[in-house]
């Protein structure tokens, strides 16, 4: 199974890193999802979560407000100035 290199970093520390099945990210123009062999993409960030899909099922979700993805021969790189805990959801409703 092929996966994802995953930096997601802030203007001052590492949020995130190693290998991931899948990230999403709220790019300007809607939900972007990135998949292991996905064409060269640069994208512009609007408010929104960023989600991580570890190899292992857990997701890791955090909220910004802007920055860029740059994914390239199965490495994503996420810079934003903040990123935050998302809430947790509740998906019984």
């Amino acid at each position: 199974m092929s996966a994802l290199e995953v930096t997601f970093v802030t203007a001052d520390r590492t949020v995130w890193t190693g290998q991931a099945a899948q990230v999403v990210v709220p790019a300007i123009d809607g939900s972007m999802g990135i998949l292991p062999q996905m064409q060269p993409t640069l994208a512009i960030l609007g408010s929104g979560v960023v989600r991580i899909h570890d190899l292992d099922g857990h997701v890791d979700e955090r909220s910004v407000e802007g920055g860029f993805v740059s994914v390239d021969s199965d490495v994503v790189t996420i810079g934003v100035d903040d990123a935050e805990s998302a809430a947790p959801r509740d998906d019984r409703a």
